[in-house]
């Protein structure tokens, strides 16, 4: 037993060289916090371990034969400082004199000393870990209670994925369940075993260096560098936008003009001659100036003959827009007049349609969007 707690302060008293193990920046300071999130998967570690345990008992005010001890748990670290730690520890001793087997189900608090210390550094090969923990205490004679634990946890670094962990510490139970009244026992332990680290299981820091701040620099320039093309492409179409309905405006004032020197023409000789009726380009269906103009033609037509017959020449500007494009227009158009001649009453045997394709009748274009309505 004196072997025991000569181990056990010996490693206590180690502690201390520990402030001379530091993780440095450039500047020769140590480094504490500033490290990416930490996910739920990273950073567990699953342990098996076993040793020996003995009672010391309040009342008595000495220590019982000592008995095997075994434990399994899983930690988690929330942080390089801090974590925590399920488990369970099966003992088996005497108490009072006689052999008993306990279970004791627990949750502990972990500090990492060495990392609040000396700061978090990856590959060093021996941490310090002191814990403190509650739970359940339990044999077959005398039931369940609560208890207390509390410990240290000298880890020392195998590989990337296994660690050797040399535990000491003791439970703590009421000694009622003995007889002891006021009184508590003590369960001390020692235990050596191995720990598995799962998925990732260390810390990145924040970068802080010049490289990381050069490269941000430049990045935040490119992202000036793309906004100022971004916007330069946004004023071109806008000005490329402006240009087509300024176009589209002139387009419809002349269709205007030359719908009113229509009207204003001498109408006996506008009716004698054949009829144009204006499209937008692109489009298939007529403006309501256009509309107006083709029913008025359209009506006096009728009124001059009983059996008048029509003849509809649809066409479009062959310097804009595919050839099979223009088709569909033309015949979009022509069909756009045909439904109108036959809302005003004229019979459909009297209405034929002839498609005017591959060639612009007039120089202008926009005379070249339209359908001719001819009577026979």
């Amino acid at each position: 037993m004196k072997k025991f707690f000569a181990i056990a302060a010996a490693l206590l008293i180690s502690v201390a060289s520990f402030a001379q193990e530091t993780n440095k920046d450039e500047n020769g300071n140590t480094k504490f916090g500033g490290y990416e999130t930490n996910k739920f998967w990273d950073n567990w570690t699953v342990g098996v371990g076993g040793g020996v345990n003995t009672t010391w008992d309040m009342l008595k005010g000495g220590f019982e034969a000592a008995g095997l001890a075994v434990q399994v748990d899983a930690s988690k670290w929330l942080s390089p400082e801090y974590g925590f730690r399920l488990g369970w520890r099966g003992l088996n001793n005497k108490v009072a004199g006689a052999s008993e087997s306990f279970n004791f189900l627990k949750a502990d608090v972990l500090f990492h000393f060495s990392n609040l210390v000396a700061g978090y550094k990856e590959c060093r090969t021996w941490d310090v870990i002191p814990l403190i923990g509650v739970g359940l205490l339990n044999d077959k004679a005398a039931g369940n209670e609560w208890g207390v634990e509390a410990g240290i946890i000298n880890n020392f670094l195998l590989s990337n994925r296994l660690d050797l962990n040399l535990e000491l510490g003791a439970n703590l139970a009421p000694g009622t369940r003995y007889g002891n009244y006021g009184q508590f026992v003590a369960f001390p332990y020692a235990t050596l075993g191995l720990a598995y680290k799962f998925n990732r299981n260390n810390w990145t820091r924040v970068s802080t260096t010049a490289a990381a701040a050069a490269a941000a620099i430049a990045a935040a320039n490119a992202a000036a560098a793309a906004a100022q093309a971004n916007a330069a492409n946004a004023k071109k179409a806008a000005d490329d936008a402006n240009a087509a309905a300024k176009n589209a405006q002139d387009e419809a004032k002349q269709l205007v003009d030359e719908a009113k020197k229509a009207a204003a023409s001498n109408v006996d000789g506008l009716f004698d001659e054949p009829v144009i009726v204006y499209f937008q380009i692109g489009k298939s269906t007529l403006t309501k100036t256009e509309k107006a103009h083709a029913e008025y033609a359209i009506k006096n037509i009728v009124a001059r003959g009983n059996n008048v017959k029509f003849t509809l020449n649809g066409s479009a500007d062959t310097g804009t827009g595919s050839k099979a494009r223009n088709k569909q227009l033309t015949e979009e158009r022509a069909k756009t007049v045909y439904a109108l001649i036959d809302e005003l009453g004229v019979s459909r045997d009297n209405i034929t349609v002839v498609e005017w394709n591959g060639q612009d009748r007039f120089a202008t274009p926009e005379l070249n969007r339209a359908v001719i309505i001819e009577k026979q």
